[in-house]
C-alpha cells in the first residue's frame, strides 16, 4: 500500500497548492496566462514549499495524511536539492517510511486539505469569511477592488450580465430582468425600460429624451413619481431630496394597505435609475435599513 500512497500523496499536494495559487490569481484578478503559467511549471513552484516542509516535519501535508514521512534527516542545503531533483523528475535516494498516526492530527490534516481545496470553489466567499474574522484593512480593500470597487453586502452577488452596463449592483442572488418598451406618444421613438427583480428588491432603468431632462432634475423627478404611482397604485407619504453618490436623487415612500415601499430615484444624464424594496407595512425599521442596505450596493460606473 505504500507505495501506492506515494503518488497519492505527491498528487494531495499539488492539487492543495494549486488551489491556493488558483485562489490568489482568481482574487487578484489576473490574467490567462498566469494559469497556465502556474500548471505548467507547478513542480518547480511547489519545490521551495516542499523543502521547507520536509526541513522542519520531514513530511508534507499530502504524506502526513497518508502516515507518510521521510526516515532522512535533512539540512537546508539537502532539501532544496532534493525538493528541486522531485520537481524535475530526478531519481532520489531518500526513502519514505509510513507511521501510524494519532487520530486527531490525521482528521485535521484532512479537514485542511479540504478548507484549502474550497479556495478555488468559492473563491469570493472564502474571502468574504476572511474579512469577517481577520481585522485587516487590507482585506476589505481587496473585497471591495474584487466587487469593482462597489460595498458588497455580506452574502450578496453582483450581477452579472451579458453586456457592460453603467452601474455596479448587489442582490441576495441573481435577479430576472424583464424589459418593457414603452411607445412616446405624437413620436417614432420608444422608451425602453429594463428591470432587474429579486424578491423584494429591484433596480429599474431608462434612457429618456434629451429634450426631457434640459429643465433639471425636478421636473424629470416629478413625472417619474407620477408614473411610479400609477404603477404602485398607493399614497404617497414621504419625499426628500438627497445625493446619489454625486447625482441629484430623490427618496420616497409609498404606503398600501398591507405594504410599504421604499424607493430612490436617481438621474444620471439622460437615465433615470429606480431602487425599490418592498416590505410588509408593520416592519418600519427593518424596512428602512434594508432599503439603506440595498442603495449603498448600488454604485455609478465612471
Amino acid at each position: 500500500m505504500r507505495n501506492l500512497f506515494i503518488p497519492l500523496s505527491r498528487l494531495l499536494d499539488y492539487l492543495w497548492f494549486i488551489s491556493i495559487l488558483f485562489f490568489i490569481i482568481d482574487i487578484l484578478n489576473l490574467d490567462l496566462f498566469f494559469y497556465l503559467f502556474t500548471t505548467l511549471l507547478l513542480p518547480i513552484l511547489f519545490a521551495p514549499l516542499e523543502a521547507v516542509l520536509i526541513k522542519c516535519f520531514r513530511t508534507t501535508l499530502g504524506k502526513y495524511i497518508f502516515g507518510l514521512s521521510y526516515n532522512d534527516l535533512f539540512t537546508w542545503q539537502t532539501a532544496f536539492e532534493f525538493s528541486f531533483k522531485r520537481a524535475i523528475f530526478l531519481k532520489t535516494k531518500v526513502h519514505v517510511v509510513q507511521k501510524k498516526h494519532p487520530l486527531f492530527p490525521h482528521i485535521t490534516a484532512i479537514l485542511t486539505a479540504v478548507l484549502l481545496s474550497c479556495l478555488t470553489i468559492s473563491p469570493d466567499a472564502t474571502l468574504n469569511m476572511a474579512c469577517k474574522i481577520l481585522p485587516f484593512e487590507s482585506l476589505q480593500e481587496l473585497k471591495i477592488k474584487r466587487n469593482g470597487g462597489g460595498n458588497c453586502p455580506d452574502g450578496w452577488t453582483k450581477l452579472n450580465s451579458d453586456k457592460e452596463l453603467p452601474f455596479l449592483i448587489f442582490f441576495p442572488d441573481q435577479p430576472k430582468l424583464e424589459e418593457t418598451i414603452k411607445p412616446i406618444p405624437h413620436s417614432t421613438h420608444v422608451l425602453d425600460y429594463k428591470e432587474y427583480t429579486f424578491e423584494k428588491y429591484s433596480l429599474g432603468y431608462v434612457d429618456l429624451p434629451a429634450s426631457w431632462v434640459k429643465w433639471g432634475s425636478n421636473l424629470v423627478f416629478k413625472a417619474a413619481l407620477k408614473q411610479v404611482l400609477s404603477h404602485e397604485k398607493g399614497d404617497l407619504t414621504e419625499k426628500q431630496k438627497t445625493l446619489h453618490e454625486q447625482y441629484p436623487a430623490i427618496d420616497y415612500k409609498i404606503e398600501r394597505s398591507n405594504k410599504t415601499t421604499l424607493g430612490r430615484l436617481v438621474l444620471v444624464g439622460t437615465t433615470v435609475y429606480k431602487l425599490e424594496v418592498v416590505h410588509p407595512k408593520d416592519t418600519k425599521e427593518a424596512a428602512k435599513e434594508d432599503a439603506n442596505l440595498f442603495f449603498n450596493a448600488f454604485h455609478l460606473q465612471n
